[in-house]
């Protein structure tokens, strides 16, 4: 496949909502589409569309670090913050295990590198801190997360 990242367009926005949807809703982490838009940043979030089709996304907006978007709400304020946090990846199912994740993970930290961000976090949820801790991703289990993200979700970072 050669599909390169590109930015969030209004076009494949819908797809987006659908995938995470997909992703999310019997886990109960679907967030409403409103929400979920208040987390695209625009120079740091990126899909991978074979076609018309979105073979997967990430969303990354700046945060503080150690802190996280409460999911269900709309966030209002736009942060300046040195940390870029990862809030959603998510690849379609008929596109898996073909190295996309690793893919969109590496177009953020170049783009976020070159934006002069310092360091990455997200919430590993489910059971994907596996995933994260592979690709230099460390726990901070000194975080505590509202209960929104579920059990078993993990505050993660690393340096860029």
């Amino acid at each position: 496949m050669s599909v390169v990242p590109q930015p969030v367009t209004d076009e494949n926005w819908p797809h987006v909502v659908a995938l995470e949807a997909q992703a999310y809703a019997e886990s109960g982490l679907s967030e409403r589409p409103e929400a979920l838009a208040s987390r695209l940043g625009r120079s740091t979030s990126f899909v991978l569309a074979d076609g018309s089709t979105v073979a997967g996304y990430v969303l990354a907006l700046p945060y503080p670090r150690f802190r996280v978007p409460d999911l269900d709400r709309v966030e209002t304020t736009p942060f300046r913050s040195p940390n870029l946090h990862l809030h959603d990846l998510v690849v379609a199912p008929g596109y898996r295990r073909r190295g996309l994740g690793g893919r969109l993970l590496t177009h953020l930290s170049t783009e976020a590198r070159r934006q002069a961000y310092r360091t990455v976090s997200l919430v590993a949820v489910g059971d994907s801190a596996g995933f994260w801790t592979a690709r230099g991703f460390r726990r901070h289990p000194e975080i505590t997360l509202p209960a929104g993200y579920g059990p078993g979700a993990a505050y993660m970072s690393r340096p860029l």
